[in-house]
C-alpha cells in the first residue's frame, strides 16, 4: 500500500499527461459539477420543504387540541373550556414551546364595494408571534392586551381592498343559529406577507376577545388550542405522550393530516431529488472510469516497466486507484467550496428569485446540511473505489514486452 501511494504521488508530481491533460481536466470538471448539482439540489429541496413547513405550522401549530364535534368543521363551532388542567400539564413537556388558545371564525370583509369571505383568527398573548412578526411588511401586530378593534391583514387583502395601516375595515361575523351577520368596525394596524397564498388570501389576525364577545362565550371558552414544538420532527414522538395527558372529550389533530395537501406535495419532491442524484452519480462514475482509463493508456510504458520488475497486477491497479482518488478528492474540494459559497450568497442576497404566487416564496431557499454533505462526498469516493475493477481488467491485458516498446 505504501509503495502504491508513493508511486502514485511520483506520477502526479511528474505531470506528464501529454495530450490527455485536457481530457483529464474536463473529467475533473464533470465530477465537480456532479457533486455541486447533488449538493445544491438537496440544499434547495431541504430549504424549500423547511420554509413551507414553517409557514404552514406558523398558521396552525404542530398539533391542535379541539372538540370532537369539530372533526367535520375546520372552524371553531363548538368551544372547549379555557383554561384546562390537562392542557396546562402539556406545557411542561420537553420540546413543547407553547400551547395557546385560538378561535377561527368565518367572516365577510366588506369594504370599498367589495365583499369576500375571510377567516378571522383570534389569538391572545400566549400565542407565539415570532412567525408573524418575521413576516410583517408594514405596521405591527394587534395589541392583544387591551385593544379590541385592531387587526393585522395580509398584503394580498390590503392591495385588493386598497387598505393601508390605520385604515378602517368592516367585518361581518356569523353566529350559529342566526341568519343575520353581526358587523364590527376594525382598524388595520399591520400588514403581513408570508407568501403562502392559500392563507394570505383569507386570514386576518385579531384579539381572541372579539369572537368571544360576538359568540357570547366569555373568557372561559375558546375554539381550540394550538401546540408549538421546537421541531416538526418531534411530532411522532410527542403525539402519544400528549394524548395520554388529555381528557377524553377532546381530540389531537396533527398538522400533517390537517394540511395534508401541502405535506403530500412536499413528499413528492423527494422522488425528483432521487432522480437527480442517480443521474449525477452515473455521470460522476463514468468520468471516474474515464480518468482511470486515460491514466492507464498514458502510462503504458510505466506499467510494462513495473511488470518487468515483478509488480503484480493488483498493486499496479492500486497505484492508479490512488492516482485517480487524488483527482476525485481535488474535484470534491472544489465542488464543496463552490456549493457553500453559492448557499451563503443565495441566503444573504436572494439573487435567484421565484414566482411567489406559484412557489409560496420570492426566492430559492437553500439549507446547508453537514450530514448530507458528508454522505454525498463519501458516495463519490465509494464510486471511485469501485472503479478499481476497470484498471485490473485493462492492466491484466497489457504485455510487459509490448508496453516497454510502446511510444
Amino acid at each position: 500500500m505504501k509503495l502504491s501511494r508513493y508511486l502514485s504521488s511520483k506520477l502526479i508530481k511528474n505531470k506528464q499527461e501529454g495530450s490527455a491533460r485536457p481530457v483529464l481536466i474536463i473529467a475533473q470538471i464533470s465530477i465537480t459539477i456532479s457533486i455541486i448539482a447533488m449538493l445544491i439540489s438537496f440544499s434547495i429541496i431541504r430549504g424549500f420543504k423547511t420554509e413551507i413547513k414553517n409557514k404552514v405550522v406558523g398558521f396552525n401549530g404542530h398539533l391542535q387540541i379541539a372538540n370532537y364535534s369539530n372533526i367535520a368543521d375546520a372552524f371553531s363551532t363548538d368551544p372547549i373550556t379555557y383554561p384546562r388542567d390537562d392542557v396546562e400539564s402539556i406545557k411542561s413537556i420537553k420540546n413543547v414551546i407553547a400551547v395557546a388558545p385560538v378561535i377561527e371564525k368565518p367572516a365577510i370583509l366588506h369594504e370599498n364595494d367589495l365583499i369576500e369571505g375571510i377567516v378571522f383568527k383570534g389569538i391572545n398573548r400566549e400565542y407565539p408571534t415570532d412567525f408573524f412578526n418575521k413576516n410583517i411588511v408594514k405596521g405591527r401586530l394587534p395589541n392583544l392586551d387591551t385593544a379590541l378593534n385592531e387587526v393585522c391583514i395580509s398584503e394580498n387583502i390590503s392591495k385588493k381592498y386598497n387598505l393601508d395601516v390605520d385604515s378602517a375595515v368592516r367585518v361581518y361575523f356569523f353566529k350559529e343559529g342566526q341568519y343575520t351577520p353581526r358587523g364590527r368596525k376594525l382598524k388595520v394596524v399591520g400588514i403581513y406577507n408570508t407568501g403562502l397564498q392559500d392563507y394570505d388570501n383569507h386570514y386576518i389576525l385579531g384579539n381572541i376577545k372579539i369572537p368571544q364577545q360576538l359568540d357570547g362565550w366569555g373568557d372561559t371558552l375558546v375554539g381550540a388550542y394550538e401546540i408549538f414544538l421546537s421541531n416538526i420532527d418531534f411530532i411522532d414522538f410527542l403525539k402519544p405522550i400528549i394524548m395520554q395527558k388529555l381528557d377524553y372529550d377532546v381530540q389531537l389533530i396533527d398538522v400533517r393530516e390537517k394540511e395534508s395537501r401541502f405535506f403530500s406535495w412536499l413528499e413528492m419532491l423527494n422522488s425528483n431529488v432521487i432522480v437527480i442524484y442517480i443521474l449525477m452519480a452515473i455521470v460522476a462514475f463514468i468520468n471516474i472510469i474515464g480518468i482511470l482509463l486515460i491514466l492507464i493508456l498514458e502510462k503504458i510504458k510505466f506499467i510494462g516497466l513495473m511488470k518487468t520488475l515483478g509488480m503484480t497486477n493488483r498493486k499496479l491497479s492500486t497505484v492508479f486507484l490512488w492516482l485517480t482518488m487524488r483527482y476525485i478528492i481535488y474535484s470534491l474540494l472544489i465542488g464543496n467550496v463552490i456549493t457553500i459559497v453559492i448557499i451563503i450568497i443565495q441566503n444573504l442576497w436572494h439573487i435567484i428569485p421565484l414566482n411567489e404566487t406559484m412557489y409560496y416564496m420570492s426566492y430559492v431557499p437553500m439549507q446547508f446540511n453537514i450530514d448530507y454533505f458528508i454522505i454525498a462526498n463519501l458516495a463519490i469516493i465509494i464510486l471511485g473505489l469501485l472503479g478499481i475493477i476497470i484498471p485490473r481488467v485493462v492492466i491484466r491485458q497489457i504485455s510487459p514486452a509490448e508496453a516497454v516498446r510502446a511510444e
